[in-house]
Order: C-alpha cells, then structure tokens, then sequence
C-alpha cells in the first residue's frame, strides 16, 4: 500500500522534475524493522520519501537516489537515542560543517504538531516542555509522503483533571511534515535562524556603497503594492535605510507610511511628534543647534527599532541630515582595537532624560551582542549620557575605549549625508543607524520634520511575512 502511495505521489506530482535516470527508475518495495533508514529529497518543493535498508535495492537504483540528493535517517525503534540524518553532498540539506544532524526524541515529542499538542486556531501549545517524560521512547514509525509518523512509547506525566486522560496514555501519534523535521537542525544554530526566523546579516556600509545602494522608494508604490512593500523591509533589514519621495504633505502622513510597516509606538513625546526649533526646547532636537550623530530614546528599558521622520517643510540653511552605520563602526573597533571592543561590550554606559515632569534612566552597554538571536545592538547616544556608574578604576579605558569607537563614527567616509526636502521621508533602524542634523538658521526659513516609531518586533513581524508570501507566489 505504501510502495503505491508512493508511486502514485511521485508519478503524478514529481517526474516533470526528476533527473532522466530517476525517472526511469521505479520505488523499491518497503519492509520495515528495527533499523529502517528513510530517504528523503526535495523536487522543485515536492517531497518524496523512500526507505533503503533493509528493503530489496539494487545496487543502481541507490546509487541514483544517493546522486539525487536524499539524506539517510537512521531510526531505533523502541530506544530513547536520537534519530541521525546524514544528507550525502550536495543535497539541500547537507551542511559541510555538521554532515549529520540528530534530532532527539524528546524533543520531538514535545514539538508534535497535531491539534492535540497544537490548537488549531491559536497556533499555541496545549502541553509544557515538562510533561514529556524523559525516558520516552519511539514505539513504531511509519514513513508517508507527506511525512514521518511516530508513536510514542509513554504518554504525558502530570496529566491535570481538566485534560483528556489519553494524554496519559502511551500510543500518541505524531506526523511530522519532513520540511519542518528536516530543516529544524542542521549546520550552525546561526543557520538554522537564517533559515526558520530569516535572521539575515545586514550589509555593512560606508559613504560609497549607501550612495550606490540608497533606495528611493515611490511612496504610492510602498503603499500600494506588495512589491514595493518588499522593497522597503529587506533593504531596511539589509542597510537599515531607505527613503519615501512623493510623500503628501500632510501632518500625520508619517502615521500612515509608519503603519505600513506595523504598529506606532507611543511615547511620551506622543504617538507621532514635531522636530522644529522652539524656544525653550526640552530636547535638543527641538534646537537649531547642531545634532551629532546618535540614537533615541536609550534611556528607556526597549528603545524603539525603526524611526520615520517626514519633511513638512525645509528652506532653512543648514539642517543636512547624517546617517552612520554604527554596524561598521563596531567591526572596525573589533578589528583593529580588540580590547576596547571588549570594554563596550561589558562596561556599562548611562542614559538619562530628567526634563518636562520626566525622569527616565537606564544602563546598558555599548555594544550587545546577542548569539542566541544572531542580533548586534548598538547604544550610542552622547546627547543623553548621563553621569558614568562606574569605580574610579574602570573610568579611563572606558573613556579610551568610546574615544576611538567615536573616532569611526565620525569619519566621512563612513557617512552619508541628505538634505530632506518637503515630501521626502527617511524611514531608519534606530538600534543600528545613527543619525544627526547640521546646525540651521531658523530666522531665514523654516526647517519642519514630523517623526514617529515602530517598535523592532513590528519590523521583523512584517519583514518574515512579507518575504515568506513573496516565497510562496503570492504576488
């Protein structure tokens, strides 16, 4: 019955796609034991499945599923030892620096993705990580086209009154799709990332290569069409930069090009805010002083990720906006002064605002490295450094250390430089992008921004969406 399956599957679905010698070939019959070992390839998004030992092969037709790129997983029935998959060379899943990958068995058990364990509405886990006993073992196995089926030798401890007492029970099934198996392990943690939360590395740039890459982004096409929504997200996860033209002139429009992206962040300077000279301004972009380069907002515990700010209007002299990718700063400290790169990292610096009926305060290092979510911070914001907490001792390679990290940030050549016009709106990563304004003078014209925030986890929602539908052929 599965030899038919299989064939039915593969026949109907896969041969536009097969190599001419695989089409030739035919299923080798399947029987099950102790120790089968699956065969699974991928064909233009079409899986197909096939067991190897100890069925009857010819020597040939192994030797043209090997060539086609399908992994061999080793199963041990009735044992808690992890199940192995080695993808021969050059199949997608093969990754030089881990041939073989493992998946464990409680883990599997725990990530079963059937309604039982998964609400189908919800999407949330119905059973904790805790439940699943730690002796639980593979019972039997069966291999399908769509998947692999395992049932379990134990069922779940402490089931409450409130659940359905089967879960206690063993003999839970579980049909694990071979692209959510298969991809879950692999190659470095990093890749797995790359893969399953698109955690993509930015590009590092200086003056030339933002002046060649720079988007100018048509705002009807951001805010009409998929495409240019796709344009907007992976060039702001790639440089962390981009700008809008053809913005209506029109107070809260920034608003709008902001929820294109996600949700605003609201603030105490409001949901969206003016940047314009005022007298007896309380923050010191509301000057006409000039503004060097920085971040916002790093006195509070989660800085806001994305900054949009609008030109309204702007016949002033002066008022050249600055962009830095702090990025690049942070290698070439790494690269050339390993030592102060360790002291950003681990020293901690003070941000502040006491002003206007507020006092918010927050330490955090320089430089943050996140290896668990492959993520880079940077907490650069000298405007807002308050007083340094730190022993006496500590104080001079700290100040060493932020004098030449500055020295990288204030380069020219690592800078780029634009004067907003009326319409115009750059749209920017606050944790990665630093960004400044040269002095104006506000008594021969008139220099008007309106700005918002989006929060990170806003970005990275409707990047991951955007991407994944443009993968799927939905536009």
């Amino acid at each position: 019955m599965l030899r038919q399956t299989l064939l039915r599957t593969a026949n109907a679905a896969c041969t536009p796609a097969l190599t001419p010698a695989f089409r030739s070939s035919t299923f080798p019959r399947a029987v099950y034991s102790a120790n089968t070992i699956l065969n699974r390839t991928v064909f233009q998004g079409i899986r197909v499945v096939h067991t190897t030992i100890p069925v009857h092969f010819a020597s040939t037709t192994q030797e043209q599923l090997h060539k086609n790129g399908l992994p061999r997983v080793n199963i041990t029935k009735n044992l808690t030892a992890n199940i192995t998959i080695s993808p021969p060379e050059g199949s997608p899943f093969y990754r030089a620096r881990q041939p073989t990958t493992a998946l464990n068995p409680i883990w599997l058990r725990d990530n079963c993705p059937c309604p039982d364990c998964i609400h189908p509405s919800t999407r949330q886990k119905l059973h904790t990580s805790s439940q699943i006993p730690l002796d639980i073992g593979i019972a039997s196995h069966r291999v399908l086209p769509e998947g692999l089926e395992l049932t379990w030798s134990k069922g779940l401890d402490d089931v409450g009154d409130w659940e359905d007492p089967s879960k206690s029970q063993p003999g839970h099934k579980s049909l694990y799709p071979w692209e959510m198996i298969l991809g879950s392990y692999g190659g470095t943690p990093s890749e797995h990332r790359g893969t399953t939360r698109m955690n993509h590395k930015p590009v590092l740039w200086d003056e030339q290569i933002m002046k060649d890459k720079v988007l100018w982004l048509d705002y009807d096409e951001y805010m009409n069409t998929p495409d240019g929504l796709l344009k907007a997200v992976k060039h702001l996860q790639d440089y962390g930069l981009f700008f809008l033209g053809n913005v209506p002139i029109k107070d809260q429009e920034v608003a709008t090009a902001a929820e294109r992206i996600g949700h605003l962040r609201h603030t105490f300077y409001g949901r969206t805010w003016d940047v314009r000279s005022v007298p007896n301004a309380t923050n010191v972009a509301y000057t006409n002083l000039n503004l060097g380069l920085h971040m916002d907002l790093l006195y509070m515990e989660a800085p806001p990720g994305v900054q949009l700010l609008h030109s309204l209007e702007n016949n002033t002299p002066g008022g050249t906006s600055i962009f830095m990718d702090s990025f690049k700063a942070v290698e070439l400290l790494k690269q050339e002064y390993p030592e102060d790169y360790d002291i950003l990292k681990t020293t901690p610096n003070t941000f502040h605002y006491r002003n206007a009926s507020h006092h918010l305060h927050y330490n955090r290092t320089t430089i943050v490295v996140d290896p668990m979510n492959d993520a880079l911070t940077v907490n650069y914001a000298p405007p807002f450094q308050g007083p340094l907490e730190l022993p006496a001792d500590q104080m001079a390679g700290f100040y060493r250390a932020m004098r030449r990290f500055a020295g990288y940030i204030e380069r020219p050549d690592l800078q780029f430089r634009h004067t907003m016009q009326p319409g115009q709106c750059m749209v920017f990563a606050n944790r990665r992008v630093l960004h400044a304004r040269t002095a104006f003078d506000p008594t021969k014209g008139n220099r008007h921004l309106k700005g918002c925030y989006v929060d990170l986890d806003m970005f990275r929602d409707k990047y991951r969406t955007t991407v994944q539908a443009k993968e799927e052929g939905a536009f």
